[in-house]
């Protein structure tokens, strides 16, 4: 596996990571929009689940995960494939940061939806991985 720098705030596209954000829900003031992108070879949906297992094992009140995305692609120049998905939930964000379940996990501010335009985020996510 190749080396991650965590301590500048960047990972290589083309390692095994899982990239993340949060922000408030546009479509409900009493949740938020979590991102995540899992970056590796196999067992995607594997990780997904983990984190979002994770979230439920923490807490005593069991909330929903409403999907808001799901988008695949494959990391131009390697072996690699990202799952990138969309969630609504009423979970905090310290319960859904991946950094506790999983070694190299990157918070990536820029991981958000744009104001003017829905789809912008997906524009994000396919310049860093797509060919």
């Amino acid at each position: 596996m190749k080396k991650i720098n965590l301590s500048k705030n960047r990972v290589k596209k083309n390692s095994r990571h899982i990239r993340w954000n949060w922000q408030k829900s546009p479509d409900s003031e009493e949740m938020i929009r979590c991102h995540f992108i899992v970056v590796d070879d196999k067992n995607r949906n594997g990780k997904m689940e983990k984190i979002l297992d994770g979230a439920l094992n923490k807490s005593i009140i069991q909330c929903m995960f409403d999907e808001i995305r799901s988008v695949e692609g494959k990391v131009e120049g390697s072996k690699f494939k990202y799952l990138f998905k969309t969630y609504d939930t009423a979970y905090t964000p310290a319960y859904l940061n991946p950094k506790t379940i999983f070694p190299f996990v990157i918070r990536d501010k820029e991981l958000y939806e744009r104001q003017k335009d829905f789809e912008g985020i997906v524009k994000y996510v396919a310049k860093i991985y797509d060919d």
